[in-house]
């Protein structure tokens, strides 16, 4: 199952999540596909467990659940200088009173226009999406650019017309969690659970780490600090930070390719799916940053005879908003078939894949590729932007 999860959840960059030594729930085990989401947020005394010390992934949560969970996630405890806000269904009393308190201040969560928040219905993943659109702060997108992200679902009908740009939006940032075995649907109708809650947040909370929302606790003066994929041996020189040449950097390859069909030279969009910190927690180059490469080499398999291999080259990083080239960024990457499970016997399995040989592959959209810097990348601490130069 982590295997699927790696392959469906890399937009949040959830594989990168460094080990932590905290005690496992006895219901979630490394095989669950959001492990490493809900132990980081355990880790971070964010998400709990029952008092029968179970964790229950795939229950639901309820409203209040989630205001308390997001808060907490947001770091949003003072409640000193906030106005209170008044829901006929949420008295001084209730449990999560003070963190819906907070959302509300925060523009996150919302009641009804007729003043009730329905703290104990079921918050779906149409409702999850808007929220955390608005811990963030984006350059909005065209409904032709929004309609264009949700294409790519066989769902997209079910998102409704005032959802659309800022589901789109999300769908282009990736923070738009797929379920295992659900990759092709956004399911905005469908309630979410504890399980998928995590990967949710993280994904949040690595875009916020850049984009916070301005109706936000004002981010410290300084580098920014956040959590992420930690680049060793990185140099720092006053208000620089270079990564050497020789560092490897596992980008998202954002198109769908067949080894088949492939040419040289096509074109290729490459994409940081989480943040690149130093082991200070400096941030280096944020989530979503994209990089302009081509197909430097491909090889189709031939059986008996060979498997096939994909080759990629990064040449520049690209500016979000213009889409020009603004630095370059030299990087190669590889990647070659994984063994096909026609067997149970592990053993079985490596001699029939490299016996037969002549196996071909898909890479699919946000697939991870290790690519190994060919040119060291000096990148200015003090830009709000991070623009690598």
């Amino acid at each position: 199952m982590r295997k699927i999860f790696i392959l469906i959840a890399l937009f949040l960059g959830i594989t990168f999540l460094p080990a932590r030594a905290v005690e496992e729930f006895p219901d979630v085990g490394p095989d669950y596909w959001s492990y490493d989401a809900i132990m980081y947020f355990k880790d971070k005394n964010v998400l709990s467990g029952y008092p029968d010390g179970y964790y229950r992934p795939d229950q639901k949560v309820t409203r209040a659940e989630f205001a308390t969970i997001l808060t907490k996630a947001l770091g949003l405890r003072n409640l000193d200088s906030i106005t209170f806000t008044s829901y006929k269904d949420v008295d001084s009393s209730y449990w999560a009173y003070y963190d819906i308190m907070l959302g509300s201040y925060y523009d996150l969560v919302h009641g009804t226009p007729e003043g009730m928040f329905y703290p104990k219905n079921y918050i779906t993943r149409l409702e999850i999406i808007m929220v955390i659109m608005k811990a963030l702060s984006i350059k909005e997108i065209t409904e032709q650019e929004a309609l264009e992200q949700l294409s790519v679902f066989n769902d997209a009908k079910d998102v409704p017309y005032w959802a659309t740009l800022t589901t789109g939006k999300a769908q282009q940032l990736g923070l738009i969690v797929l379920l295992p075995g659900k990759e092709d649907y956004i399911l905005p109708k469908q309630d979410a659970t504890r399980g998928e809650l995590a990967v949710w947040l993280y994904g949040m909370l690595q875009r916020a780490a850049i984009q916070p929302s301005e109706k936000l606790p004002e981010a410290p003066k300084g580098p920014r600090k956040a959590d992420g994929y930690i680049i060793k041996n990185v140099i720092f020189d006053e208000n620089y930070a270079i990564i050497p040449a020789g560092t490897i950097l596992p980008l998202g390859v954002m198109d769908c390719l067949f080894t088949k069909t492939t040419k040289e030279g096509t074109e290729v969009l490459t994409r940081a799916l989480v943040n690149f910190v130093s082991e200070d927690r400096t941030l280096l180059i944020p989530i979503g940053s994209e990089m302009t490469g081509v197909i430097d080499k491909v090889s189709v398999g031939h059986t008996l005879i060979k498997n096939s291999q994909m080759v990629y080259r990064t040449e520049y990083l690209i500016d979000s908003n213009t889409r020009q080239a603004i630095a370059p960024f030299k990087a190669v990457g590889q990647l070659t078939p994984k063994v096909r499970e026609f067997t149970h016997n592990p053993i079985l399995q490596k001699i029939g894949f490299k016996g037969f040989m002549g196996h071909n592959f898909y890479t699919h959209k946000s697939q991870q590729v290790d690519f190994v810097l060919l040119e060291e990348i000096k990148i200015d601490l003090e830009d709000d932007l991070h623009i690598i130069q």
